[in-house]
């Protein structure tokens, strides 16, 4: 029974400490972002990015150089001799040009213009790889915020209650076990929400090594979180845009230019001449034009083994192609799959869970302020709120990755606006 004089806390004073917890202004020098500015910073300062065009730019530059036609040499010669006192000399000046087979020529250029091809798109892999992580990044930033306010409601209640309950052991309102629950309890609740802060910090640390890295330890949070429920797409129209897959087109581009490969090997032996064309003095006045062919020979080196080089790497390429489509069929559906089940958990099981764990702690904290339950089962009730509450969160935050993982395995640009899918909806 309860002594006169002595009550639990009032219904109020615990809906007060749930809305107003007393860290709710320890994060006001974050640096909050939304997702399209998160973005816009990535494409912007992220150093894989710039790593990515790197590259990309230096493939092309390759490529390029490739194709270039050799540059004329310009040469020039003097004899002097003499014989008996009697000198004589001889100047030739002559411009030397290497002639390529015009089907060569265009095989290189055939080549060059795929490869070209080839590394725009490996770029624009990499893109939307590289916004992928941005935007899961910046969903998890939000996630352990929301689940640090989750948990710091809970703390706090579990820790008025465990306020409350010494003064009640004093009174002798309830039992030393019940007392020693509850301290266990309350250390094990700010346990939890120390360790759900420090995730909170990482988590903002981690969406700013990829959206600024030069702000060094700053922290960038989300200014807005995920809305609702992610839009709905269906099976038939994930997999038809797998055509629009960078990767896939990059592994097509290779092939090309392979085969490009092959017919430049193929015209190894043809020997490629050099003409040149000068004037030749004599001393005694004499001179003239001069004309030379430099013409090589194909006795010993007839590039059989260049052939056969460029015919493996162009049947590599091949088989690459045909590997890269079947994995990117793989990683459609199997990104369809996640995002079909977990946004139908979400349409389904989150309202309910969010409502009854509101619900039960609304009604146990009533009930504890009419003397009609325990702190024990109060604290059952808090802990029921917190893994329901945790639970829903849980559900939209990997719904909306599941989301944004859907739109990186069909091709989805990083400029494309990240609350709407670049895909058909289903019927």
């Amino acid at each position: 029974m309860q002594r006169p004089g002595t009550r639990p806390l009032p219904l109020l004073i615990l809906f007060g400490v749930l809305i107003a917890p007393p860290a709710a202004f320890a994060q006001e020098s974050v640096r909050r972002v939304s997702l399209s500015e998160a973005l816009e910073a990535f494409a912007a300062n992220s150093l894989a990015l710039q790593i990515a065009r790197s590259e990309a730019a230096g493939l092309v530059g390759e490529a390029r150089q490739s194709r270039a036609y050799f540059n004329p040499a310009f040469s020039f010669g003097r004899d002097d001799l003499s014989h008996d006192g009697e000198t004589a000399w001889e100047e030739t000046f002559q411009v030397l040009q290497q002639v390529e087979w015009p089907g060569r020529t265009t095989a290189r250029g055939r080549a060059a213009a795929h490869t070209i091809r080839a590394g725009t798109a490996r770029l624009r892999a990499d893109s939307i790889e590289f916004a992928f992580e941005v935007r899961e990044a910046y969903v998890l930033a939000w996630f352990a915020e929301e689940a640090e306010s989750i948990v710091r409601r809970t703390a706090s209640v579990i820790q008025s209650v465990a306020r409350d309950a010494e003064v009640r052991l004093e009174a002798g309102d309830i039992s030393d076990y019940e007392a020693r629950r509850l301290r266990l309890a309350r250390v094990d609740a700010e346990q939890v929400l120390e360790a759900a802060a420090l995730r909170t910090r990482a988590a903002r640390r981690s969406l700013a090594v990829l959206i600024d890295p030069g702000t060094g330890t700053e922290e960038i949070g989300p200014s807005e979180g995920p809305d609702g429920v992610p839009p709905v797409i269906s099976r038939g129209a994930a997999v038809a845009a797998l055509a629009g897959r960078p990767d896939v087109e990059a592994a097509a581009s290779e092939l090309d230019a392979a085969r490009a490969g092959v017919d430049v090997a193929r015209t190894h032996w043809v020997p490629a001449p050099s003409l040149g064309l000068g004037y030749r003095h004599h001393y005694d006045g004499l001179g003239g034009p001069t004309v030379a062919v430099d013409l090589p020979l194909p006795l010993f080196d007839r590039g059989s083994g260049t052939r056969e080089e460029a015919v493996a790497r162009s049947t590599a390429a091949a088989y690459r192609l045909e590997l890269r489509r079947k994995m990117a069929e793989y990683d459609v559906v199997a990104a369809f799959d996640r995002y079909a089940s977990n946004r139908a958990r979400l349409e389904t099981a989150a309202p309910g869970l969010r409502a009854d764990g509101e619900a039960l702690l609304a009604s146990a904290t009533a009930a504890y302020s009419e003397h009609e339950t325990t702190l024990l089962d109060l604290l059952d009730a808090v802990g029921a709120f917190q893994g329901a509450r945790l639970g829903a969160l849980s559900l939209t935050a990997e719904a909306w990755i599941a989301f944004y993982d859907l739109l990186r395995a069909t091709g989805s640009a990083p400029e494309d606006d990240s609350e709407r899918p670049p895909l058909p909806s289903s019927c």
